[in-house]
């Protein structure tokens, strides 16, 4: 009768420690801290909307499709003005003494001279000039420009919905560890009481060595279950801050 009685005293007592530590965590300030077990995380963070918007604001992979876009644009536009260089203008300047050895014809002499002449030419000119090639490939190269621009535009698509997996995987998984931890948290309490409780009937002589071992064992796989639950939420959680470019600022008392 007085083991029974120590027994409901202890229970009791565990008890109430538990809840009072859970009343103490709803107490802690909300917008600083964040305790897994008693706050939910999706009311710490933004939507998953918001997130999965952001992550594709601020993901490279996204960024640098669409420059990719952008360049394939300029590409169309040098494809259809790239027939201006079969168009120009050319001169040429020319001044100096000129020196020529030559022979008088009109005296019939047989002799050659010495003669210097001083000149300045200048000439001007229009170039136009339209290979076959060009004329027939001209609008084949301007379209496959445009398919470029497409293939980019469609290659950027891609890129978001791997961005939009990537968010919805990351924050999913963190939501399933949280509940994890509730879970683990509750069970590991209920193995602490148990324990306590099997150390006592072990000192009364009510149950062998042997049954305390093993519930040592059981209380001890609770609680590595709950300390991987809590270090899978916390990389989820970091995770998901490094895709969305986001830091979310939260302290975590479990960490």
């Amino acid at each position: 009768m007085i083991n029974m009685l120590k027994k409901k005293i202890i229970v009791i007592f565990l008890l109430l420690t538990i809840s009072a530590s859970v009343s103490y965590s709803q107490d802690v300030d909300s917008s600083l801290f964040f305790n897994p077990i008693t706050d939910d995380i999706q009311n710490k963070i933004l939507p998953l909307e918001a997130l999965i918007d952001s992550a594709i604001k601020n993901d490279p992979r996204v960024k640098l499709e669409a420059l990719q876009i952008d360049y394939n644009k300029y590409q169309v536009t040098t494809a259809r003005r790239d027939w201006t260089k079969n168009l120009g203008f050319q001169g040429n300047l020319d001044y100096g003494n000129l020196y020529y050895y030559d022979r008088d014809e009109l005296t019939r002499l047989d002799r050659f001279y010495m003669t210097e002449s001083r000149r300045t030419n200048f000439g001007a000119g229009l170039f136009f000039r339209f290979p076959l090639f060009y004329l027939i490939d001209r609008r084949n190269e301007i379209n496959k420009n445009k398919k470029e621009v497409e293939i980019s535009m469609m290659r950027r698509n891609v890129e978001i919905r791997v961005v939009r997996r990537e968010v919805v995987e990351a924050y999913n998984k963190m939501l399933e560890y949280q509940a994890l931890i509730r879970i683990s948290n509750e069970y590991q309490q209920y193995s602490l009481v148990e324990m306590s409780m099997a150390e006592l009937e072990f000192l009364n002589g009510e149950i062998p060595a042997s049954e305390l071992t093993r519930l040592k064992d059981y209380q001890t796989q609770r609680y590595l279950a709950f300390a991987e639950s809590v270090w899978r939420f916390n990389y989820y959680l970091e995770l998901l801050e490094e895709i969305v470019g986001i830091k979310f600022n939260l302290i975590n008392k479990l960490k």
